[in-house]
């Protein structure tokens, strides 16, 4: 019996331990895919500065998706601005001296599509149509100084045309320091607000 009893405890220990290496190895193989999925197809950006104001704030954490794919009108994207890219006056892309910084931005054309801006009344066109652009904090203004373009003007392809929703304080397409965004600018996709908490999901305006 006591021989039983010791095979017994034998066998349990030898089970106990056999669970904890297929957990241990689970949690080994989990990260071992969350340090990939972080390295190649997300990142986390935080936010500074009020450019983007209301949709988001200062410290506010971001998901952004590094393989987004093909821009489109509505995007937020992260934008490795190092060169601002102007227009000639026959319509051609030369490269200038940009922010040098990376910035948070919102897509409003994409190429082949053609930007009007009443800068009178702070509404933007695209391809004829007005925006109706609810997540903005203010009318479209003028920039004060270092305009890019004079417009309308056709978004050349593998570019776009940027802005933030804070338009009195965003340096964005409007200015000569940014210009339209090349594509292999972009380093990716805003996915959804990770933090705060209290915010945590889609980016929509906060009140």
């Amino acid at each position: 019996m006591r021989e039983y009893l010791k095979f017994s405890r034998h066998r349990i220990i030898h089970s106990i331990i056999a669970e904890l290496f297929d957990l241990l190895d689970m949690i080994i193989v989990s990260m071992f895919c969350i340090v990939l999925l972080f390295t190649y197809v997300f990142h986390i950006a935080t936010v500074n500065g009020s450019s983007m104001y209301p949709t988001m704030v200062t410290d506010d954490q971001l998901l952004v998706n590094n393989l987004a794919g093909q821009p489109q009108a509505g995007d937020i994207l992260i934008i490795n601005v190092k060169n601002a890219n102007l227009l000639d006056a026959e319509g051609e892309v030369y490269t200038d001296e940009g922010l040098g910084k990376t910035i948070v931005k919102r897509v409003i054309a994409v190429e082949n599509d053609v930007v009007d801006i009443d800068f009178e009344t702070g509404v933007v066109i695209v391809n004829g149509e007005a925006l109706e652009e609810n997540y903005v904090n203010t009318p479209t203004t003028s920039p004060v100084s270092g305009g890019a373009f004079e417009y309308p003007i056709t978004i050349p392809e593998g570019y776009v045309f940027v802005m933030g929703d804070n338009r009195d304080v965003s340096l964005d397409s409007r200015y000569r320091s940014v210009g339209l965004v090349h594509k292999s600018d972009i380093s990716g996709k805003v996915v959804l607000r990770i933090y705060p908490w209290e915010d945590f999901g889609p980016l929509t305006v906060k009140e």
